[in-house]
C-alpha cells in the first residue's frame, strides 16, 4: 500500500521497494516517493499528498507512452542543449552565491540616481497629496476649506483634517509624504483638465462640488510627465540595476578567466 511510505523505513535494494502503480513498461515504487511528505503532516493529509502525486504520475505516463509511440520527432539534440544550459546556470549561481555581495547602500543608491535621471522618466504626471470628502452640507465644510485654503500648509493642518474625518466618520486621504499618480486622484476627486502641467502649477488647494458631496484637496507636491521620477520610487529599480550589473561583471570576469585558463593550457583548438 502507498500509506506504507510513510511509517517504513528505507530499503537497501530499490529493486525491493514495493511497487505503487505501473503503466505499461514503467514503473512505480514505494522508494521513488521518499520525501514527498514532510514531517509533521497528518496520517490523512499524508494519504491525500500520495494519493494525488500517484494520479498525477498516472496520467502524465499514460500521456508520455502514448506520445512516445506517436511522434517521431528526435529531441536529444533539444534536450542536450537544455541539459547544457541547466549546468552552465548552475554553476554561474555557484559563483554568485561564493563572489557576490548582495548588500546596496543608500548612498551608492543615490549616486546613481544622481548620474543616471534621465533613465528615471515619469510616463504620467504624479502628485503628494491629501484630500477630505464631505456632505455638500456640513457643519465643518468652513473649517476643512480654511484648513485646505491655507497659504502656508503644515503637517499638523493633516493631523488635524485626519480627526475632523475621524469624528465625523469622513472619506479622505492623509499620507502626504507617498507620491500617487494623479489619475489615482481624479479617480476619487472630479478633477478634470486639458493640461495637466498648467492645473498642477496652478492649483494647490482645489475645492469642488458635485450635487451632493465637496471635495476638499491640497497637492503638497508635484512632477508631471517626463520629468525625473523622484529618487524614493525608483529606490528598489535603482538597486535590482545595481545588482545587475555587480553580476554580469562577475560573470562575464569568470568567463574571461576561464577562457584565459583553457586558451593558456593549450584546450581549446580553432579550425
Amino acid at each position: 500500500m502507498v500509506l506504507g511510505l510513510v511509517a517504513g523505513g528505507c530499503r537497501n535494494e530499490e529493486s525491493q521497494s514495493p511497487l505503487v502503480a505501473s503503466v505499461y513498461n514503467h514503473e512505480l515504487r514505494e522508494s521513488d516517493l521518499r520525501g514527498l511528505v514532510a514531517e509533521g503532516i497528518s496520517p490523512e493529509d499524508s494519504a491525500s499528498i500520495i494519493d494525488n502525486y500517484v494520479d498525477q504520475w498516472v496520467r502524465q505516463t499514460v500521456l508520455l507512452c502514448k506520445a512516445e509511440k506517436n511522434v517521431t520527432d528526435n529531441f536529444d539534440q533539444q534536450l542536450g542543449e537544455y541539459r547544457n544550459r541547466l549546468l552552465i546556470y548552475a554553476y554561474e549561481q555557484q559563483i554568485l552565491n561564493q563572489l557576490m555581495d548582495t548588500t546596496v547602500t543608500d548612498a551608492q543608491i543615490d549616486e546613481y540616481y544622481s548620474q543616471h535621471q534621465d533613465q528615471f522618466r515619469l510616463r504620467n504626471s504624479i502628485v503628494k497629496a491629501v484630500y477630505t470628502i464631505a456632505p455638500k452640507r456640513f457643519s465643518a465644510n468652513q473649517k476643512i476649506k480654511q484648513l485646505i485654503t491655507k497659504r502656508i500648509f503644515v503637517d499638523e493642518d493633516i493631523v488635524t483634517l485626519e480627526e475632523l474625518a475621524s469624528r465625523y466618520d469622513l472619506k479622505g486621504y492623509y499620507d502626504g509624504d507617498t507620491w500617487i499618480p494623479f489619475y489615482t486622484l481624479q479617480n476619487v476627486v472630479p478633477i478634470t483638465t486639458y493640461n495637466e502641467t498648467l492645473f498642477l502649477r496652478q492649483n494647490r488647494s482645489i475645492v469642488l462640488s458635485d450635487d451632493s458631496l465637496t471635495y476638499y484637496v491640497r497637492i503638497l507636491d508635484y512632477k508631471v510627465s517626463d520629468e525625473a521620477s523622484p529618487e524614493e520610487l525608483e529606490h528598489d529599480n535603482i538597486r535590482a540595476i545595481i545588482l545587475n550589473r555587480r553580476k554580469l561583471d562577475i560573470l562575464n570576469k569568470m568567463q574571461a578567466d576561464l577562457m584565459s585558463e583553457a586558451e593558456s593550457g593549450g584546450h581549446v583548438k580553432r579550425g
